[in-house]
């Protein structure tokens, strides 16, 4: 299943591509099936008594806005009890036609992680009901790199809650797909950090710039370099940035704009190529960007490009 996020950055000066975030975790259509504990989609029904289950920490609700639907609502999360009493979830599966659709499973003893926790993806879902394990695979001895996230209805970020322990607020941005096709929203919890290294992010993650007044948070890398092909904002490495046109994006370095203003101590970025400064042969005289900072700008080849 992959993620894509719906943070549109924009370029002047003729760069017209929307820069989307990015994270992986499985990819293929089997993600769907481990998420409803690997069965084929049945006719269990939503409850109909008008109490519909809301996750711990959740604030509002808003249903019927995602893109697979089938009984039950993922974001209402509207399933009765099953026939033995015990509580259900509302889960992505795949029916016997193979198309994506919802279906009601029972919830299981393991599922204790609170909204916002930090988890490890695998086929057991460790998320309270309701929540879903989001993001990049953990490694061994490594820190965990998911948040346990409601599904959410765009611009519903109440529903996000906060992340536990750090009380970072949740923001319905992201989207989650199988293969090319979009299930639903979910929730990012990113930490905040400042660019070109001044307050740097955990290993493997990279720290993007969200808006003009220069807000940055922390999501997962996927490590591509300096003008190499790219399709989402993070599939780049910490200090570059995916621009480009559809089907043509380039990860490119990004720096300190010279003589500029930013919100935090410049001195900290140490011109370095990706600490504020440029490549060899490059210089920081780029387009700037429609709705990010003026202090931050594209490496440039002497030709432009």
């Amino acid at each position: 299943m992959r993620l894509r996020g719906v943070l549109a950055l924009l370029l002047s000066a003729g760069w017209t591509a929307a820069l989307a975030v990015a994270g992986c975790s499985s990819d293929g259509a089997d993600a769907a099936d481990a998420a409803a504990g690997g069965g084929d989609a049945s006719d269990d029904g939503a409850r109909t008594d008008g109490s519909p289950g809301l996750p711990d920490g959740a604030t509002t609700r808003e249903g019927g806005c995602t893109a697979v639907r089938g009984p039950c609502d993922l974001v209402v999360q509207d399933c009765p009890n099953d026939d033995d009493d015990r509580a259900q979830e509302c889960v992505v599966a795949r029916a016997s036609s193979g198309e994506l659709t919802t279906q009601c499973v029972p919830v299981q003893p393991s599922q204790l992680l609170p909204m916002g926790r930090g988890c490890c993806p695998g086929n057991a879902n460790p998320c309270l009901p309701g929540l879903s394990c989001v993001g990049d695979p953990c490694v061994d001895g490594g820190p965990t790199t998911a948040r346990c996230t409601p599904a959410c209805c765009e611009g519903d970020h109440g529903a996000c809650g906060q992340s536990d322990p750090e009380g970072i607020g949740g923001q319905c941005d992201l989207s989650l797909f199988v293969e090319s096709s979009e299930v639903h929203r979910v929730c990012s919890y990113r930490e905040r950090c400042k660019p070109f290294g001044v307050e740097p992010c955990k290993p493997g993650q990279v720290c993007l710039v969200e808006d003009k007044v220069g807000t940055a948070g922390c999501i997962g890398s996927n490590g591509v370099q300096n003008r190499q092909p790219c399709e989402f904002g993070n599939d780049c490495a910490d200090g570059l940035i995916c621009v480009g046109s559809a089907g043509a994006r380039f990860c490119r370095m990004t720096c300190l704009t010279p003589n500029s203003n930013p919100p935090f101590d410049a001195s900290a970025a140490t011109g370095e190529p990706g600490r504020g400064g440029c490549p060899a042969g490059e210089a920081c005289r780029g387009p700037g960007f429609q709705n990010l900072p003026d202090w931050l700008q594209l490496c440039e080849l002497p030709d432009g490009g």
